[in-house]
């Protein structure tokens, strides 16, 4: 990165505690960092070394400052216009920390979203802007190892022919070996992974982007406005599990009656209990809570979002 982050100790500086109870791969915490223009210029330039934004403009939400911090559940990702010195492109940029076993459907539905959005503008066609679909991934999507996986449109016949529609979608893996990214990248994944904080653990990640994300970490987690807004949405989150709950129960109990089987509601139930147990986690819902609102141990919990 060319500018450097002048505010490294801000959460220091006003004798605030070290929190990051509410981490970085929280979709709510990543979309309120995202919202500060260093940050996601930062990560942009990190994503893509050696190239250099030279304007922001955002597509869903309005550039933060450091006196107004938003929480917003419905951002789960960021959307934005991205200038580049060489060119126009947009990007949609999202944390995932699951698989959720629909990831490539997400990204062609977010393409072509993004695709839509430019030509309800008014845009013809012949210029639509490059566009990206970015998922950072805390779990190896393809199983392959790899730190990055990059798909473009290519000929079937002719693997050297693109066809040039300008559309990419990458997924990057937190838990890849293979593939150099720099030291920036690998600094933030380490740091995703709970391997590198910056403040106040006697740890130095070596990057300055690395700091810098993790301070804003910090204060948003120290932020009672902002943590009042999350634990709500939380709480919400919680009651609409609970009514989904009852409402598999009823729809399992009718199926047991029409089939004549038994067992009706255990079925309705554990598969309305196993949907909701991974859209709570999706959504960024600590295990242990989902574990006390499904009435399940922590393993059991483990072994349904990890299931297909």
């Amino acid at each position: 990165m060319t500018k450097k982050h002048t505010n490294h100790n801000r959460a220091r500086a006003f004798g605030r505690a070290d929190r990051r109870d509410i981490p970085l791969e929280n979709d709510a915490m990543f979309s309120t960092v995202m919202q500060y223009e260093d940050a996601c210029r930062g990560l942009i330039e990190t994503i893509f070394e050696g190239r250099r934004v030279r304007r922001l403009e955002y597509k869903d939400m309005p550039p933060t400052s450091q006196k107004s911090i938003i929480f917003d559940p419905a951002n789960k990702s960021i959307r934005l216009d991205v200038f580049f010195e060489d060119g126009d492109t947009v990007y949609d940029i999202e944390m995932q920390k699951v698989d959720t076993g629909n990831l490539p459907l997400r990204a062609r539905m977010y393409s072509s979203m993004m695709d839509a959005n430019m030509l309800d503008k008014g845009l013809e066609y012949e210029r639509l802007k490059d566009s990206y679909v970015i998922f950072i991934c805390m779990f190896d999507l393809f199983e392959k190892g790899r730190t990055k996986y990059t798909f473009r449109s290519m000929c079937e016949e002719d693997g050297d022919l693109p066809l040039g529609d300008g559309r990419c979608i990458m997924f990057l893996n937190t838990k890849g070996s293979i593939g150099e990214l720099g030291k920036d990248m690998d600094a933030f994944f380490e740091y995703l992974n709970g391997g590198v904080a910056s403040i106040g653990t006697g740890k130095d990640s070596g990057s300055e982007f690395v700091e810098m994300v993790d301070n804003y970490v910090l204060d948003i987690n120290g932020d009672e406005d902002w943590r009042q807004g999350y634990m709500k949405y939380e709480l919400n989150l919680i009651e609409k599990y609970k009514e989904g709950m009852a409402s598999g129960e009823a729809r399992g109990e009718a199926r047991g009656i029409s089939i004549g089987e038994a067992r009706g509601v255990s079925i309705g139930e554990a598969n309305e209990r196993n949907r909701m147990v991974k859209e709570m986690n999706a959504n960024g819902i600590p295990v242990s809570v989902i574990a006390k609102c499904a009435s399940l141990d922590i393993k059991e919990v483990q072994r349904v979002i990890n299931s297909k």
